[in-house]
């Protein structure tokens, strides 16, 4: 058990660790959206306390195969690079988009299985609160998470991908994770004036470090 995890990292940790369960639950579109939205949270959530059980002795390193098979058919990485990159997408080459995709998959990945190896959480609730999102194949689900004694609030959207399910951004505790990442990108685009393949190389030295 860990004995000291600031907030920031618990948070992050528990979104690694809800994204690597989804891949055993995600639900077709049915007529009651919010409904079938909010059951794959709930049921993701289960098979994520197991998942953490299950690896609770790996190191990061191991883990990281399984999350890798687990988490890459789940999210859409392209399309949250895209976002990420923001209008830096309309200055990138073919090759430089795969790239960034590809470094950018492989820190969350990194990041992911750092969660599940450290992560604990006591239990969770799901709010009820259908309808905060009008638009089309698009759900907000909010949970509270109970973890090291603390209440983390979490709000996910959730779109309706090629028929199914899945979480396309979280905000945690009213930290929006996609907004972070999308400054993170425009910020390391000024360090490093404008040069997209310094940006680039250099995005997955953070997670890299162990």
């Amino acid at each position: 058990m860990i004995n000291m995890m600031t907030k920031k990292s618990a948070l992050a940790s528990w979104v690694g660790a809800m994204l690597i369960a989804l891949q055993g639950v995600v639900m077709p579109v049915q007529a009651d959206e919010w409904q079938q939205a909010s059951q794959v949270v709930v049921q993701a959530t289960d098979a994520m306390l197991a998942v953490l059980v299950a690896n609770e002795q790996q190191t990061v390193a191991q883990a990281i195969p399984a999350i890798d098979h687990t988490l890459t058919p789940v999210v859409d990485f392209r399309t949250i690079a895209k976002s990420v990159m923001a209008k830096y997408y309309r200055r990138a080459k073919p090759e430089q988009f795969e790239d960034f995709v590809g470094v950018f998959q492989e820190s969350l990945i990194r990041t992911y299985a750092k969660a599940v190896v450290t992560f604990e959480i006591d239990s969770f609730k799901l709010q009820n609160n259908p309808g905060t999102d009008t638009r089309a194949l698009r759900e907000k689900i909010w949970v509270k998470v109970y973890a090291s004694n603390s209440v983390y609030h979490i709000h996910y959207t959730m779109s309706a991908k090629s028929g199914q399910w899945k979480v396309t951004n979280v905000v945690l505790d009213g930290v929006n994770l996609g907004l972070a990442f999308r400054n993170q990108f425009a910020s390391s685009m000024g360090q490093h004036g404008n040069d997209m393949d310094a940006v680039i190389a250099n995005w997955n030295l953070g997670a890299s470090e162990s």
